[in-house]
């Protein structure tokens, strides 16, 4: 179990870095206007929820296999729960929703959920050879 947490953690960590730095790169090159502590927050709050959610069905893969689909839809919802909870707020101050602020969150996210999704399938096919 700690050496999937390891190749998961070092699989979303290179990703991350390598899109977050893109985004980055490309809000910086279009000079737009931008506080860049939101854009990194957005991109640690998936990477930690992220790992949690990954950490939550390598445990629940040992005790209740047969539900780890439903576990990965509520982690995809808790992500939801915490955008409206958290960015939403801050993206709404001004009353309007950028695409940049659309962005900021859901580039990570998007990230993230394929990270997810191909650990999962990885996961439940090693579940079924066993």
């Amino acid at each position: 179990m700690n050496k999937r947490i390891i190749i998961f953690t070092g699989l979303l960590l290179g990703t991350l870095l390598i899109v977050g730095l893109l985004h980055a790169g490309f809000l910086f090159a279009r000079n737009l206007d931008l506080d860049y502590r939101i854009l990194l927050l957005g991109y640690l709050i998936n990477f930690a929820m992220a790992l949690g959610i990954y950490s939550a069905l390598l445990y629940f893969s040992e005790k209740q296999n047969k539900h780890l689909g439903f576990l990965f839809m509520f982690g995809s919802t808790l992500k939801f729960v915490i955008y409206f909870l958290i960015f939403d707020p801050i993206f709404m101050l001004d009353g309007k929703l950028t695409k940049v602020e659309f962005f900021i969150f859901f580039v990570p996210y998007f990230s993230c959920l394929l990270i997810e999704t191909l650990a999962l399938i990885k996961l439940m096919r090693e579940i079924d050879q066993q």
